[in-house]
């Protein structure tokens, strides 16, 4: 029983590290996204 909760905060623990890690890579990779669609959109118009 021990091991099983010590693995579990273990991966909780993990998570709470890495959530805010993880939404800023997801943020830069949307905004890579919306400024190539931005160069892509200018020479069409």
């Amino acid at each position: 029983m021990k091991t099983i909760s010590i693995f579990i905060l273990l991966i909780y623990w993990s998570i709470m590290i890495f959530a805010p890690v993880i939404s800023k890579d997801v943020k830069i990779s949307r905004a890579k996204t919306t400024n190539t669609k931005i160069v892509e959109e200018r020479p069409k118009s």
